[in-house]
This record gives structure tokens, sequence and C-alpha cells, in this order.
């Protein structure tokens, strides 16, 4: 039987929860297209107790009014024909049900559990002006009719159903569903339907316990209105459970209000608010209420569940996953839990801070990639902590989100001067909050390619010079002893010359040649000449001054470069050299040599005009000390 099938059957029982008398006659009377607010307040008058109920009531929905309601008329004037009509059959159900014959049904408890939903719904409502308070209060109250209605049509049935979901085999609706072709959510929306009740009250009854079901855009106002029925309801149910339960549900509870835009001390200031209201209502209708500890005790330090978030929520804006390093800032722990929960789940790496100036700490620690702030916040807010970010050249790529609660232009023209990249509206849609970071992931994820190809090109820059580096140094440098080589010595030569020239400088150079080396050669062979002229290089280097520069020419043949340096200084300078090579032990792995050097000195003059000439000089002034023996210096 299907379940609306199931429903007349119930109906046609005779036995389910309806107006009777005086609240009957004014449901009747409010479905006639053509009736009067005249005939309203005549009929309820009729009733002195009803009268007397429905003016009480009006007084407290409408707190907020300068004026108290003094008669039926002021309340229909205030409430309209609706809410009265609403009221009237809520007072009507309430009174003729506060007993039955169910077992383990709580008669006084349900209602008192109804009635504190619908006072934290109408607190709700007045704090997101989402509409009639009023509307909301009567909904709130007969949210749970269907629960009642099976309680007294199948008492004996639904005794059994109550005690098998307390036991936790199964939960209460598919309990309901299974036994008896239709759960309570299903029944009460079928109930206020009847009622005349309209259709999207109809549907936040059915959906206000599973809101995801219902399919409601994220965000819109039926959304939102589902939502606060929602979370009173569950704040209703954190209130009436065992003490040690509370604890558990409270995360929850942070969570759902958190959605909806409420903060942690918004909850703490409106939860003790709807327990205090809840108190005086009772007193109204003479109803049992429960003792409840301040919000603050039961919300404080309370950790947030990983399975409470729905990350695929998130998953469904943000497709493309590039793992992050972000900074939560807010004051708001709800919130901060939350997020944190949410993001870690997604694979983040995140870190939180309670205000500006602890955000500007944790930045210079962790580096994040994106930031995620509050507008609102002590010692240093959003504005002024994006205004600072912004200062340090090193943190200008991160990527940063301003949360708040007013999306108007000139605020968003604010966040984005103060130098944020991008907003999010509390309260914090989770789907656009999964678009938005995917398009950060994406600017993330660019500067991060960036920052690596000019690391990469840094890299190659940097080898690339030391390549060339290498390069000119193999082209520059005598392979054997590792002297700078001929092209050098020219191009240094021609440098201090011009430099000389320039500073009207002395310049001297030195042509050094070993004495006998091809008999070394012919003798020993090539691999020994070469070790010998290694051994000679080492002694030249050793030997000469800071200041100058020895060079192999080729052979067996060295020059010495002497910058700032007169005839008469490089004479002695060169006979120093030639008798430190003689009295070297030049040591071989075959045997050892004695060796002896010849060396002609030449210095720039004004009779030489270039380079050339001064090497050709000091070439013939070599010759002359070959020709003069060898082992001698021949300056001139």
């Amino acid at each position: 039987m299907s379940g609306n099938l199931k429903y007349e059957a119930i109906k046609a029982s005779g036995r389910l929860p309806s107006p009777k008398g005086t609240a009957l006659q004014v449901i009747r009377l409010t479905q006639k297209e053509d009736v009067s607010s005249q005939e309203i307040v005549q009929t309820i008058k009729a009733d002195p107790g009803l009268s007397g109920r429905v003016i009480k009531i009006a007084n407290a929905l409408v707190a907020y009014q300068s004026r108290p309601i003094a008669s039926v008329a002021d309340a229909v004037t205030v409430l309209g024909l609706n809410s009265v009509r609403q009221l009237v059959l809520g007072v009507s159900l309430l009174e003729g049900s506060l007993d039955g014959t169910c077992r383990g049904f709580d008669y006084p408890g349900f209602w008192a559990r109804s009635l504190l939903t619908a006072i934290a719904a109408q607190n709700l409502m007045l704090r997101g002006n989402l509409g009639s308070p009023e509307e909301i209060f009567i909904l709130g109250l007969m949210a749970q009719i269907g629960c009642l209605a099976l309680a007294t049509t199948h008492p004996q049935e639904y005794a059994s159903i109550l005690e098998r979901a307390a036991a936790g085999s199964s939960s209460l609706v598919e309990l309901e569903r299974a036994e008896l072709g239709l759960d309570h959510n299903q029944l009460s929306k079928e109930l206020i339907a009847d009622w005349g009740m309209p259709l999207i009250f109809q549907k936040l009854v059915l959906y206000h316990e599973e809101p995801d079901q219902a399919g409601f855009v994220d965000g819109s106002r039926d959304w939102r209105l589902l939502h606060v029925l929602h979370v009173a309801n569950y704040l209703s149910m954190l209130c009436f459970a065992p003490e040690q339960s509370r604890r558990k549900m409270a995360p929850r509870l942070m969570l759902l209000a958190t959605r909806l835009g409420v903060e942690a001390n918004e909850l703490t200031e409106l939860g003790d608010k709807v327990v205090k209201e809840w108190h005086d209502w009772g007193r109204l209708f003479d109803m049992p209420t429960e003792v409840v500890p301040p919000f603050a005790q039961l919300l404080e330090a309370v950790p947030l569940a990983p399975e409470m978030v729905d990350v695929e929520a998130l998953h469904d804006g943000a497709a493309a996953q590039y793992k992050l390093r972000i900074l939560l800032v807010d004051d708001d722990r709800a919130i901060l839990m939350m997020l944190q929960t949410l993001l870690t789940q997604a694979g983040h790496a995140v870190t939180t801070a309670r205000n500006g100036a602890e955000a500007l700490r944790q930045v210079a620690v962790s580096m994040p990639q994106l930031i995620i702030t509050d507008w609102v916040m002590p010692e240093m807010d959003g504005i002024e902590f994006c205004k600072a970010l912004r200062q340090n050249p090193q943190w200008r790529n991160i990527y940063v989100f301003i949360v708040t609660a007013q999306e108007s232009i000139d605020r968003l023209v604010e966040a984005f001067h103060a130098g944020a990249n991008d907003y999010l509206t509390k309260p914090i849609n989770f789907k656009v909050l999964g678009a938005r970071l995917c398009a950060a992931q994406r600017v993330v994820q660019l500067q991060d390619e960036l920052e690596s190809d000019r690391q990469q090109l840094r890299r190659f820059a940097d080898e690339l010079a030391a390549s060339n580096q290498r390069l000119q140094q193999m082209a520059l440098t005598d392979v054997l002893t590792g002297l700078y080589n001929r092209r050098y010595a020219n191009e240094y030569l021609e440098r201090q010359w011009a430099l000389a020239g320039r500073n009207n400088q002395s310049l001297s150079c030195m042509m050094v040649d070993v004495d006998r080396f091809k008999q070394i050669n012919d003798t020993y062979g090539h691999k020994m000449g070469d070790d010998v002229l290694k051994q000679v290089a080492d002694v030249l280097r050793k030997s000469m001054r800071k200041q100058d520069v020895v060079c192999r020419l080729g052979g067996e043949e060295f020059l010495l470069v002497c910058p700032d340096t007169k005839t008469e200084q490089a004479y002695p300078y060169a006979e120093r050299l030639r008798q430190n090579i003689a009295a070297s032990n030049i040591h071989t792995t075959a045997r050892d040599f004695h060796l002896t050097v010849s060396i002609g000195v030449a210095s720039k003059d004004p009779a030489l005009q270039n380079v050339e000439a001064l090497l050709q000089l000091a070439d013939k002034r070599l010759y002359a000390a070959k020709q003069a023996g060898r082992n001698c210096t021949v300056a001139s």
C-alpha cells in the first residue's frame, strides 16, 4: 500500500489528532474565500478559554510590539488570518492530546519538545529576517505531529516501534515505514496539508529531519527556512537528551547553526534565550520543561567529528584537486572547527588563527598559499590584516578569501582594495566554497608552476654560467700545467699595456725558457718531459709575486707579466726566480733533475709601440741569455 493510500486508511479510522469545536469552525471559516476578519473574531470569542489563550500566545509571539494585544480582534489584526488559524489549530491539538494510551509515548514531553522547537524556530527566523516568525512558530509546534498521530491511531504497534528504536536496532523512520507503511514525517505532511497549510510548509515538515533530501538550492529562501526548522528540531533534541549525550550532540548543533550563519557566540546567546522563553511558555501552558545548562557550558571546547562534515559537497565544486597550505582566520570557534575539518578532510594542510595579528605571525611560520579570513575580528580585522599582508613583498602572491556577512558593493570594493582576491558570504555555502576554492587552486598552481619554471631557468642559467666559465677557463688555461695559456697571456698583456698607458705606469714581462729541455724529451720521453714542465710551472707559481701572472706560451717556454714594475725592479726579481729553479729538486717518478732556465726581461718603453714589440724584445733578450751560456738573465 502506498504512503498516500495508507494515510487515507489511517484517516478513515477517525482517530487522527484533529481540531474540534471552535477550532474546527475557525479552520472551516478561513477556507471560505469571502470570510471576514470579524466572523473569525466572533467565532473565537464564543470560546472564552480559547480567546484567552489566543491573546496570551499572540502577545508572546509578537513581544516586539510596543503595544500589547488586548483582544482577539487585535490578535487577528496583528497576526493575520493565516497565523490566527494556525494558532487556533495548534492550541486545539495541544489541549486535546496531552495524554493517550500508547505505552512509552510521552504525551506531555512530546508537546514540551514541540514547543521548544517552535520557540527556537521563531528566534532563528527573527534573527535571519526570513519571514513571519508567527507562522514558523506554529510549524515548529506541529512539525512532529505525525508521531502523535501514529501513537494515537496505532498505540500498541507504535509502542513496540519506540522500544526497538530506543534499542538502536533501526531508526524510528525505518521502523515506521516497515511496520505501518509510512513514517511520521510523511504523516505530518499529510495532516498539515488537510489543515490548509501552504505547500512550502508541507515540504518543510516532510524534510525537516533530513534537509539534504529536499533538493532545495543551497542558500535559497526555502533552503534556509528548512534549515531553520532542522536546527530548531535538533536544538530541542539536544535539550531533551540525557546529560552525557548533550556534549556529544553539541558539535553537530554548532555545525548546523554555522551553516545558517549563526556563529558560536550567537548560538550561545540564542540557546539561552530560547530555553528561558521555553520555561515561560511552559508556565503559560502548564507544561513540564527540562533544566538545561547554559549553552556556553554545553558548547565549550567541543570537538567536531570529521564525519559530521559533508566533504563531498566541497568536491562538487572543486573538481581539480591541488593540495594547498591554508590558513583560516576567524574569532568564531565553530566556523574555525567546521572549515578546518572540511578542508583537512579534503586533503589540505590547515592552520588557524583567531585574529589578524595572530595570523600575521602564523604566515611568517607556515607560509600559506591560501588564506580564508573573516572580516570582523578583535585586535586586527580582516581588512587591516589584508593591508598588512600585502605590505610584505614575499607575501604578495598569497591568495586571500575574505568572509563577510554583507554582500554590498561598497564593502566588496573595500575588501579588494585592501588586497583580497575573492570573497565568501555568510553563511558559507559548501558548494560555493568548493567552486571558489577550485579557482584559487588553479591560480596557486599556476603561480607554483611559474615559480618552478623560474627556479629551473635560474638553475639552467647558473649551470650555463658555470659551464661557460669552465669553457672559458679551459680556453684560457694550459691543460698540462694549469697555468694560463698563450691566448690569455696576449689578452692580459694587452689590458695591462693599455692600463699602464692611461695611468703612466711601468710594465715589465719575462720570457722564461727551460735549458736543454729537448735532451730530457729525447732521453726519457715526452711523458717524463711533461712531468718536468709541471714541476717547473709549480716552482714559478710559488716564487712569483701575488700581483703577477705566469703563463705557458708553449713547449718549455713561459711568460711572466709584471704590472707596475720597472726594469731595475724586474731584473733582480727574474734573478730570484732563476735561482729558485736552479736550487729546486725537480722530482719525477723515474729520477730527480736539477734544471736551469734562461730569462729575457723587457719593460714598456716609449720606443716600443705595442705589446708585440714588447714580446719581441723579451724574446730577443731570452735568445741572448741562451747565447751567453744559459742559466742567466738578460734585461738590456
